[in-house]
């Protein structure tokens, strides 16, 4: 995570970046005859890069959650780090 940006405009950011190397992809001179061009191209890059996110996302918000779990406060400390909470991992993958 980029500082001064949080999880969510990172991920919105990633996914931006998947539309446009679709869009490249389908307009990629290597398909040949498949090739894809016209107005149509960047709205079935977006469909198909959102529709596959869920499944992208998943496992990395899944992977957060549980370290978050580890870096939960206790008495005012994370116990898996022994510093006061909140711990700089809880602060990283703050969202």
């Amino acid at each position: 995570m980029t500082a001064g940006n949080t999880l969510a405009q990172d991920l919105e950011q990633a996914q931006r970046y998947g539309i446009w190397a679709g869009i490249a992809g389908l307009q990629d001179p290597a398909l040949g005859s498949q090739r894809l061009c016209g107005p149509a191209v960047p709205a079935l890059a977006e469909a198909a890069v959102s529709s596959a996110a869920p499944f992208l996302r998943a496992p990395l918000l899944d992977r957060i959650s549980a370290a978050l779990l580890l870096h939960r406060e206790q008495d005012g400390w994370c116990p898996t780090c022994l510093e006061p909470a909140p711990c700089p991992t809880t602060r990283a993958l703050r969202w």
